[in-house]
């Protein structure tokens, strides 16, 4: 889970998916509140916003590069 190994990338696209209305809403509230145990909430908010400004198809090249590198990181055998 990208949330465990890059959580400022999680808020960042958290906060894009947020700002495109993707995903459930229960689901992001949980991811919320973990990435806020992990980074603060004023961090996490800080993050979120970066994300929700993004256009949607620069929140898509983000969150496709953060899971190619966090992927290449755990190895070949680590499915995210």
């Amino acid at each position: 889970m990208l949330a465990a190994t890059r959580p400022e990338a999680a808020a960042i696209i958290q906060g894009a998916a947020q700002g495109h209305e993707v995903g459930s809403a229960e689901r992001l509230v949980q991811l919320a509140s973990q990435l806020a145990a992990e980074l603060g909430e004023e961090r996490t908010r800080e993050l979120r916003a970066r994300g929700a400004d993004m256009e949607w198809d620069q929140a898509i090249g983000y969150a496709l590069t953060q899971l190619t590198q966090a992927h290449s990181e755990l190895g070949p055998q680590t499915q995210l």
